[in-house]
């Protein structure tokens, strides 16, 4: 008779003779993963030795700069997949790590010292390589201190590196769900930072291909990281791996469609159109590696549908192919981050035309500002995939028999509108060369839209359509309930917090070269962006938000909130109204395109925006703010109304006979008094 084992029964398993120990299968599967990779990365990149008087890096330097680029990638994914298996995929862990979790984390924490230690040393590479002199040439004195942070490429892969060694302090001393979570998001951010670079403005399309790099590095490590973890716990026969299978099928399904649609946009910002995939060594390369990252897609789905029907073995071989085929994926990303891009780059007339990425748009009209279309498909994709999220969850509590009230729905999509206006409308086309019309977008984006999208209350929804998770351990839910009563979120919205970060910030902004240094760059004008929406948004949920927040703010204190914020706004206006010298000039004066004359008269114009558009949205959330305290007035009452019907109005009798009693000890003490007299 023959006994099989639960599916998720913890085995144990027992090496047989001419069967390798498991830790050996599992050193095997990761080496000839690496071989793999460092195959596919060495593909035609061997150096050659430069003509006679160019500059020459050497043998060392070429060839070393991919295989470190290599090692970095695999540092970071380990140190991801590692990470995210602790923190998100042990069916364990509630608040604190499991014995399985903390090995997990020992083994990130490695990852993350190693992927420091790959990125610095490729970082110094670099710069052998932009100056074409040898390693030995870069000992001289003060020629590491005086460049190596002036070339962006090593600026990014140092920055990076000391990320990645906070982390890997971070998850060697952590030991709470929470803790390890905190730390993870700082190695997404180190992973992603390296890709911040590397695409020449004229190409077009910069700030897309920027951003959607940075969201594909990360989506590759947590797929590719992931893989890695879960196939390294299948071969050492951990238990529960159809949970854990079942787990990280949720979170790849969301790698895989990031992946794709960043791996898109950025081919399409460095081709010229599809002929160029099959016309083009870089195209074929870009095919190539579509199909292994398909092949890998393929295998894993086949893992996470047949983990519980077929048999261990089999689910741990598709596991280990899944991760051949993700290492010949990563390969060939080695190689075309090496590789030239097929699209050339246009010359641009002028030097400011070449600061902001395209031709001067013509003089502004009333039709061309708010009705023109210059789209930053990044604001764009994200608003809609918010609105469609938001839509989904609408519904999906509607057939349910829930009730959702419209007035929420049409606030968020509202919001959400007004972001793609600011961003993708004419106004965004002109905002880089007229400081007036940057005032436009800015105060939209600041101060229309937060109002709109807080008053849809996405939390809160959110709390109500995701199930709570099985088992007891911590899913989505869990996680968003835990993040809104974390030590960060009490800090993000305590009141003088959000008041300085939504009104003295302007200043620090405005009034200093720190706009000039954020517009140079598309990913400072990115930063700008978002933190114009996250301010108003943290400002806006204390002061009139529908979704529950750490803090309880009573309306008094609200109000008083608001209407410093108006004060202050208003202080930073009217100087700018008033000044008799253009404002921000060390930007504007380079990209002044030649239908703007006065520049003088365009700062004063911003200044009137600015303190004009600020009372709008003030009065209008005045008035929210009186409707919500007059609700919650009527709601008191009505409980109060409740609790007396209930218990016969003890309350008041009490009130009663405490009054009664004072009266009657203030009559004695009369008496007394009085017949001392």
């Amino acid at each position: 008779m023959t006994t099989t084992a639960a599916p998720d029964a913890p085995q144990t398993r027992v090496p047989t003779r001419g069967r390798p120990p498991v830790v050996a299968r599992v050193i095997w599967g990761l080496a000839a993963f690496t071989a793999l990779v460092l195959t596919a990365a060495a593909a035609g990149i061997w150096w050659s030795p430069a003509l006679d008087g160019l500059p020459d890096a050497g043998w060392l330097v070429v060839n070393g700069l991919p295989v470190l680029r290599l090692v970095t990638l695999l540092a970071g994914g380990v140190l991801v997949g590692f990470g995210l298996s602790a923190v998100a995929l042990d069916p364990g862990a509630r608040t604190k790590l499991t014995r399985a979790g903390r090995r997990d984390l020992a083994v990130a924490s490695a990852a993350a010292f190693l992927m420091a230690g790959a990125g610095a040393l490729f970082a110094v590479f670099t710069l052998a390589d932009v100056l074409g002199i040898g390693l030995g040439e870069l000992t001289q004195p003060g020629l590491l201190s005086t460049y190596l942070w002036d070339v962006e490429v090593s600026r990014a892969h140092l920055i990076s590196a000391v990320l990645a060694v906070a982390v890997g302090v971070g998850f060697a001393v952590s030991r709470s769900l929470g803790a390890a979570a905190a730390w993870l998001a700082v190695g997404l951010v180190a992973v992603g930072i390296p890709s911040l670079t590397g695409h020449a403005a004229g190409l077009g399309g910069h700030s897309l291909a920027l951003i959607s790099g940075f969201v594909h590095s990360i989506s590759a490590a947590v797929w590719g990281g992931g893989v890695v973890a879960v196939t390294t716990h299948a071969l050492l026969g951990s238990p529960q791996m159809g949970e854990r299978v079942r787990r990280f099928g949720v979170v790849a399904i969301v790698a895989v469609a990031a992946l794709g649609l960043t791996g898109v946009a950025s081919a399409a910002t460095r081709m010229d159109s599809v002929a160029q995939l099959v016309s083009t060594a870089y195209g074929r390369m870009v095919l190539a590696k579509v199909i292994a990252l398909l092949v890998a897609l393929a295998l894993g789905a086949a893992v996470r549908r047949g983990w519980r029907g077929a048999g261990r073995g089999s689910g741990s071989a598709r596991l280990l192919a899944e991760v051949i085929a993700l290492g010949c994926a990563l390969g060939l990303a080695v190689v075309l981050a090496r590789s030239a891009f097929p699209r050339e780059a246009i010359q641009l007339p002028t030097l400011g035309e070449d600061l902001i990425g395209y031709l001067y748009p013509p003089a502004p009209t009333f039709t061309s500002v708010a009705f023109g279309w210059h789209p930053d498909w990044v604001w764009l994709t994200t608003a809609l995939l918010a609105i469609g999220l938001y839509c989904a969850g609408f519904l999906l509590l509607r057939r349910r028999g829930d009730s959702w009230p419209v007035g929420r729905l049409v606030t968020w999509i509202l919001g959400w509108l007004v972001v793609i206006w600011s961003t993708c409308a004419g106004v965004a086309w002109y905002a880089p060369v007229s400081f007036t019309l940057h005032m436009v977008s800015h105060m939209v984006l600041a101060m229309l839209a937060p109002v709109l999208l807080v008053l849809g209350g996405p939390i809160t929804l959110a709390l109500r359509v995701i199930p709570p998770a099985t088992g007891g351990g911590r899913g989505p839910r869990e996680w968003i309930t835990w993040g809104l009563h974390s030590p960060v979120t009490r800090f993000v919205t305590h009141p003088l917090y959000v008041l300085f970060i939504y009104t003295v910030g302007l200043y620090g902004l405005y009034y200093t070269s720190l706009y000039a240094s954020l517009m140079s760059s598309h990913l400072g004008h990115f930063a700008m962006q978002v933190h114009f929406l996250a301010a108003g948004y943290l400002f806006y949920w204390v002061v009139i938000g529908v979704d529950a927040g750490p803090r309880r703010l009573e309306y008094p204190a609200k109000l008083i909130l608001l209407m410093a914020s108006l004060v202050i706004h208003s202080f930073f206006a009217v100087p700018m109204m008033m000044t008799e010298t253009p404002m921000v000039a060390d930007w504007y004066a380079l990209v002044t395109p030649p239908w703007l004359t006065d520049v003088l008269q365009d700062t004063r114009n911003a200044g009137a925006i600015a303190w004009g558009f600020g009372e709008i949205p003030t009065l209008v959330v005045a008035v929210v703010l009186g409707v919500q305290w007059a609700r919650s007035d009527e709601r008191e009452a009505r409980r109060s109304d409740r609790r007396a019907d209930l218990d016969g109005d003890s309350e008041l009798r009490a009130y009663n006979e405490r009054l009664a009693r004072m009266d009657a000890a203030d009559s004695a003490r009369r008496e007394r008094s009085g017949s001392q007299d």
